[in-house]
């Protein structure tokens, strides 16, 4: 069995786990999941926070006027809706989404919203937001966030924050710049959105890319941590390869199901009412959108694959002359 900790059943739910003397887990007085996340407070001699989602309550905790620098994984709403708090720190992000901060007209393309009349037959009427209220320590409401970022870094970049170093691990697929923090002294990586979730990943938008994901997750399976963090979950102390195996297992497990089907010619729509063993009742237009969104990025890739080829009529079929087997 996967050990793990700060689990809700085992009683009153810890919003501060302990890492290390200086590695510390922040996570929302509520579940870790939309609108918030879990961050990861390093609190050395510059205290950095990675991660800016976990809710005005679990910062409460925190001396927010000392944290030094905030680093953001990735731009999606739970992950930076809390950069309000941190008012005395200098914010950075991955460069690959630098746009996601200054070009509003990129960030609504992010979505893949532009997509929504092709894959649903309507014209797109309700904001996925709007179908919930936000709590009130979540101070920002979601959309367009003109953060002012103070830089950017890349992959491979190396932080000193006193007694403590991690490096930045660019891991796209969810979204394009979407990074892991790996402490190699400590063997601890915080890998995100990459993060174990019992229903495999999620490559929902316009610039998530399923090629990307299968290789980010290898990659940070490679790196052999002894702690896993992630954004949505627990902290993991054992069977982290079999945790990446798995999760990664559930989407190439829905590739190979969507192989198998177009053995004669089928729609989206046709390879919308497959079940796959990821999905959980579809219980809104939003969902089955987003459904369809990641049913095209797998046909994307066994296209690259010559594995699949679209036909004239937007309808999919295996290609013959592709390595089917």
């Amino acid at each position: 069995m996967v050990k793990c900790v700060g689990d809700e059943t085992e009683g009153k739910r810890k919003m501060i786990i302990s890492l290390s003397e200086q590695i510390k887990v922040i996570r929302p007085e509520a579940k870790s999941v939309f609108p918030y996340s879990n961050s990861l407070f390093v609190d050395d001699e510059v205290p950095t926070m990675i991660d800016a989602g976990s809710g005005g309550r679990a910062y409460s905790a925190v001396s927010l006027d000392r944290v030094n620098k905030l680093l953001l994984s990735h731009y999606h709403f739970d992950h930076i809706n809390g950069y309000p708090f941190f008012k005395q720190a200098e914010v950075y992000a991955g460069i690959e989404e630098k746009w996601a901060y200054e070009d509003e007209r990129k960030f609504i393309l992010s979505s893949g919203y532009q997509h929504w009349e092709t894959l649903m037959g309507e014209e797109k009427n309700e904001e996925w937001s709007k179908r919930f209220n936000l709590p009130d320590d979540v101070p920002v409401k979601p959309g367009f966030q003109p953060i002012n970022l103070k830089g950017f870094f890349q992959d491979g970049d190396r932080f000193i924050t006193g007694k403590t170093a991690f490096v930045a691990i660019h891991a796209p697929g969810h979204t394009s710049g979407h990074y892991g923090f790996f402490f190699p002294n400590e063997r601890i990586l915080f890998s995100g959105d990459m993060d174990i979730a019992p229903r495999g990943p999620w490559y929902g938008s316009e610039y998530s890319d399923f090629e990307a994901l299968v290789g980010s997750v290898n990659r940070l399976k490679a790196l052999k941590p002894d702690i896993l963090v992630t954004s949505h979950r627990k902290v993991f102390y054992n069977e982290i390869d079999s945790l990446f195996d798995d999760y990664l297992g559930i989407a190439l497990e829905k590739e190979t199901k969507i192989l198998q089907y177009l053995t004669v010619p089928r729609s989206i729509d046709d390879m919308a009412g497959l079940k796959f063993s990821s999905d959980s009742e579809v219980k809104n237009s939003h969902e089955m959108f987003w459904k369809k969104m990641m049913i095209m990025k797998h046909l994307t890739r066994l296209g690259n694959k010559h594995l699949v080829r679209r036909l004239s009529d937007n309808r999919y079929v295996r290609d013959r002359e592709g390595n089917n087997e």
